[in-house]
């Protein structure tokens, strides 16, 4: 925190030097008297002192409380429009963050009571450490997913373990746009957890992704597997009346003495063949 001390002729020149110095406005800063002379030609001191904000009690205390914990590891911060966002770093900074961030969720809550007592708080604080936060949102959204594709398909609802708040939001934001599921925390804290709960329309009702419905796969509808057009009684009749019968083919009378003819038959089979000389003949 900034801290300066200005003489002036007022309280209130003293007060505007000191606020172009340090480049703060006036409810930014605590300012006080420290030293008043003179009788005719006043001279006034004025102690002029940076406020504490939330982004300086938030990462001085985390940093006072790593060292008590003995731990190897360092804190940074910074501001952004919805939360104040907390980084842990260094050797030890796996002790910090626990058993699934239970070590982490309690900094915080810890963190967020001292910054309330101090000043009026109107944004979250978030501490991770080593982006533990983005790996363990990954893998919650993919176990989300894969949970309510189950009660979908079942049509039960599917119970989650216990979860602290940062995890139960993650389940909801990951299924918040899915038609088929709906999500709702039960139980009270901190055994608090999520059920899984599929919609009135289950999963085996999607339709077919190339837009085909009634279980045909291949393009028709109703059933239609041929995936052409659907004749009834009548058209197939009509369309069996027009269709010119097929001609029967001419037999030639076979000669069985016939040198051609014998060795055809003698290759696809039919009876016992016996050879005399040059010509063949069948018996």
């Amino acid at each position: 925190m900034k801290e300066i001390e200005i003489t002036a002729s007022s309280y209130e020149d003293a007060l505007a030097e000191a606020l172009k110095t340090l480049g703060l406005t006036e409810d930014q800063v605590d300012a006080e008297i420290v030293k008043q002379s003179g009788l005719i030609r006043k001279k006034v001191t004025v102690k002029v002192t940076q406020k504490a904000t939330a982004k300086d009690i938030a990462i001085d205390f985390i940093n006072t409380l790593i060292q008590k914990m003995g731990l190897e590891c360092s804190a940074t911060i910074r501001e952004e429009d919805d939360a104040y966002y907390v980084s842990v770093s260094g050797k030890d900074t796996a002790t910090l963050i626990g058993y699934r961030g239970d070590v982490l969720d309690c900094v915080q809550y810890l963190t967020l009571l001292v910054v309330n007592k101090t000043v009026d708080l109107d944004k979250r604080i978030i501490i991770d450490g080593e982006n533990y936060r983005e790996k363990r949102t990954a893998v919650l959204s993919k176990l989300a997913k894969r949970l309510a594709i189950k009660a979908a398909k079942t049509g039960k609802d599917v119970s989650l373990e216990p979860m602290n708040p940062f995890e139960r939001r993650v389940i909801h934001s990951a299924l918040a746009d899915d038609r088929f599921v709906t999500t709702e925390s039960e139980g009270e804290e901190p055994n608090r957890y999520i059920v899984i709960k599929p919609n009135k329309r289950s999963f085996s009702d999607r339709p077919h992704r190339n837009g085909n419905f009634n279980g045909n796969r291949n393009g028709g509808f109703n059933g239609n597997r041929n995936g052409g057009r659907r004749y009834d009684n009548s058209q197939r009749s009509n369309y069996q009346q027009t269709a010119a019968p097929a001609e029967p083919k001419e037999e030639k009378p076979r000669d069985m003495y016939n040198h051609e003819y014998s060795i055809n038959f003698k290759r696809t089979g039919g009876g016992k063949m016996r050879s005399f000389g040059e010509k063949k003949r069948t018996f």
